[in-house]
């Protein structure tokens, strides 16, 4: 079970959705990444019995066009149709994990869950990268070594035992939806650190997001 999770959650989806973000732009990817609640949401219903009533099917969408909203004019011209194709993919391939950890109900410890899962996607992409990528083209800069820090720790390790922790306390839809959160926290933390500009639609957007979750 644990490496079945590592290769659903981690080697295929962060796999395939880092390859396909060459090739489209950060607000298509933000659009098509906040599919996520809908397609569990269906799921969930299907295959886990979970209620999906009017309400939730209300705040549902209501995130999710806020999220539409907020992100449409950052929409760029160069997105590839297999692009968004493979995030779709690797979307449904997060989902099929979060189905699989409902089903199976783990009750191993969730330091232990994560780290079996990291460890398996790590063996599992070793493969592909060995045969596949320039190892000698990487450069271990201040900036790369931060990154990977910050993907390791963050990412990972927090935000991911957070996520099991969501499920393992709730429905897969219920926890599903704070993905929507995602982008909008990505256009704030822009505007924080990097001095990107906010509207008024953002905030607006924001609000619904929120109110959808809610």
């Amino acid at each position: 079970t644990i490496a079945a999770l590592g290769v659903l959650n981690y080697a295929l989806y962060l796999g395939l959705t880092a390859t396909a973000l060459r090739h489209l732009s950060a607000g298509m990817g933000a659009v098509l990444a906040s599919t996520n609640p809908l397609m569990l949401a269906l799921c969930a219903a299907w295959l886990l019995g979970e209620r999906l009533t009017a309400l939730k099917i209300v705040g549902l969408l209501a995130s999710f066009a806020g999220v539409v909203w907020v992100m449409w004019r950052r929409i760029g011209p160069d997105n590839e149709p297999g692009a968004m194709a493979l995030v779709l993919l690797a979307i449904a391939c997060l989902v099929a994990g979060t189905l699989l950890f409902k089903r199976a109900e783990p009750r191993w410890d969730l330091l232990v869950l994560n780290g079996g899962q990291l460890l398996v996607a790590g063996l599992t992409l070793a493969v592909p990268v060995l045969l596949l990528e320039d190892l000698g083209a990487v450069r271990l800069t201040g900036s790369f070594l931060a990154a990977q820090a910050y993907l390791i720790g963050a990412v990972s390790w927090v935000g991911m035992l957070i996520w099991f922790w969501l499920l393992g306390h709730g429905d897969a839809t219920r926890a599903s939806a704070y993905f929507f959160l995602n982008p909008i926290l990505g256009i704030f933390l822009g505007a924080l650190l990097l001095g990107e500009p906010l509207q008024a639609r953002d905030f607006a957007g924001a609000a619904v997001v929120a109110a959808g979750i809610w």
